[in-house]
């Protein structure tokens, strides 16, 4: 019994750290867009766990992924609604990566 209990032991120490799917939910009034050479876009200041709140998308987004980001925190912000944005903090703080968003409803 000792040896299977060592055995589970060893097993949870061993096993390694699972990324989250962390949403953040918020009228996005003080994020900053940018858009860099080579269409990189990224989001600063949204209270995410990565340095200066940055949220960026993934080698595999595609330009409507990001067109429709773009315009989706644009109408969240003129129009002081909520948003939710996905992210998942695996290499955080050094790099968050967009998973998902949405407009949240009323």
């Amino acid at each position: 019994m000792k040896k299977y209990l060592w055995f589970f032991v060893l097993s949870l120490l061993s096993t390694p750290v699972l990324a989250e799917n962390v949403p953040i939910t918020t009228v996005p009034a003080n994020w900053k867009l940018e858009n860099y050479v080579g269409d990189h876009v990224v989001v600063w200041f949204s209270g995410s766990e990565c340095t200066n709140g940055g949220l960026k998308f993934g080698a595999d987004a595609t330009q409507d992924d990001k067109n429709r980001f773009w315009s989706l925190m644009l109408a969240a912000k003129v129009a002081n609604k909520k948003m939710e944005v996905y992210y998942e903090n695996s290499e955080a703080p050094s790099y968050c990566e967009i998973t998902g968003f949405s407009l949240m409803p009323e």
